[in-house]
């Protein structure tokens, strides 16, 4: 059975929406960005918690058509964003095959990973791979990308699902 890859993200600032938007072109996935965060506030419904039009709502009508699942998310300070974890608490992975995507400055961020990974694994998903994406150029500034290492970046990512895409199980 042959489905398309659907890449499911957060951004706050924008660096994993422009990695997102090239890959697009490259790929034949399609895309579905998460809203902010409910933290606290939305859990004990103390506050609005607001989404737009093109944000996942649903994630398990989502992604039953799609195949693999491509989680993509900023990573601050060692940590995956609280979005991305709440997503994954309220998602049914099972027989998904999953990529995660950590956008961030270091080359790895294994503490991330492994949270992230810990969750999908009890969500259900089958398969597991991991991508670490540029985010920022290390360094006393930390300066943003430049669009060839945007490019480079969605390159990298859209080489990783068509890898994982053709991988029959």
């Amino acid at each position: 059975m042959f489905s398309k890859p659907l890449i499911i993200y957060y951004s706050k600032t924008g660096t994993t929406a422009k990695i997102v938007e090239a890959v697009l072109p490259l790929t034949k996935a399609e895309i579905r960005r998460l809203g902010e965060p409910k933290g606290l506030k939305g859990r004990f419904k103390l506050g609005g918690y607001f989404r737009r039009n093109d944000e996942a709502k649903e994630p398990d009508v989502l992604i039953d058509e799609f195949d693999p699942i491509i989680l993509m998310t900023p990573v601050w300070g060692g940590k995956p964003t609280l979005a991305m974890t709440e997503f994954l608490e309220g998602v049914d992975l099972k027989g998904k095959r999953v990529v995660l995507g950590l956008v961030g400055a270091n080359e790895t961020n294994p503490n991330a990973l492994e949270k992230l990974r810990r969750k999908a694994m009890e969500r259900g998903c089958t398969f597991i791979e991991t991508i670490y994406l540029r985010g920022v150029l290390p360094g006393r500034d930390w300066n943003d990308l430049k669009e060839e290492d945007y490019l480079r970046e969605a390159t990298r990512l859209a080489e990783k699902i068509s890898a994982v895409s053709e991988y029959t199980r």
